[in-house]
This record gives C-alpha cells, sequence and structure tokens, in this order.
C-alpha cells in the first residue's frame, strides 16, 4: 500500500513522505513530483496520513472525495500542498502536451528516485539535453532519498 505521510521542513514548508508500506520512497516540498511517482508506479489508491487523521484517497483524485480530505489538513500550507498534489493526480504524465515541459521533469525526476522495480510507466522518448541540470534544480526539494538518509523508516521525522 501506498502511504502519503507529512513533516515540516526548517521554514516551515510541508514535506510530503511517499511509502510502499513501510520502505520509504520519497520525500519533497513538490506534490507534482509525488504524483507522478504514483503514476509511474500505476498507483491507483493512497493512504493519506495526518496528525489530523487518516484517509484511503482514490488516485486520480476523486472530487467526490474532497470533503474527506480536507478534514485531515492541519494548516492552510498543508491544504495548498494537497490541493496541487490532487490537480497533478489527473496528469497523463507520460504524454504531456508538447508546450509545457514541466510535468515531463516530474516524472522524469520520480522515476529518476523511485527503485526501478516498481516502475511500471516509463517516460516516453530520450531524456532532455539538459535533464541533469534540471534534475539538480528539482533535486532541491527532494528531501529523499539522500545518501546520509538511507535508512529511514516510516514513523521517524528527522529528515
Amino acid at each position: 500500500m501506498l502511504i502519503l505521510t507529512f513533516y515540516a521542513n526548517l521554514r516551515g514548508d510541508w514535506v510530503g513522505e511517499l511509502f510502499d508500506n513501510e520502505t520509504r520512497l520519497l520525500a519533497t516540498t513538490h506534490p507534482a513530483t509525488i504524483a507522478a511517482a504514483i503514476f509511474a508506479m500505476e498507483g491507483y489508491s493512497l493512504h493519506v496520513e495526518t496528525y489530523e487523521g487518516s484517509f484511503t484517497m482514490q488516485f486520480p483524485f476523486d472530487i467526490d472525495e474532497r470533503d474527506l480530505l480536507g478534514d485531515l489538513m492541519q494548516d492552510e500550507k498543508m491544504g495548498k500542498w494537497m490541493s496541487l498534489f490532487c490537480f497533478y493526480s489527473h496528469f497523463d504524465f507520460a504524454n504531456p502536451l508538447p508546450c509545457d515541459s514541466r510535468p515531463d521533469i516530474h516524472f522524469r525526476t520520480a522515476v529518476h528516485h523511485l527503485p526501478r522495480r516498481l516502475v511500471k510507466v516509463h517516460p516516453s522518448g530520450p531524456k532532455p539535453m539538459d535533464f541533469e541540470k534540471l534534475l539538480e534544480e528539482r533535486n532541491r526539494s527532494i528531501y529523499y532519498p539522500r545518501h546520509w538518509a538511507l535508512n529511514r523508516t516510516r514513523g521517524n521525522s528527522n529528515g
């Protein structure tokens, strides 16, 4: 089961942590990268846990679940994070619009950081020529995986 938890970074921004059961997969301040990771793994549901409670939502987000999900939001910043996540949950990251490069880089970043065995959908076409530079930019919002956090497990919020 895919699980999404949260913790605040030093600036007070929410970091979404994606787990596959007890295994930490990805932690980032950017909801599009988490949505892209779930898309890449062909996830169809996600268990969201906050200090306010927990809820298993559909992926992509079902608008009929908005009140249940809204009850879990701890503050306005988390609400904005989840609102963007729900928006991005409807993207076809494998076939982004040609005029919009952002979904592709979020998708490639997620696939780059996920264990290969979990990736079911891969980006179409070759990497952009400037992928390494774009990845370095995106990695500013990635908290995991990092070399210093390899042994992180669910419930330990020291990231």
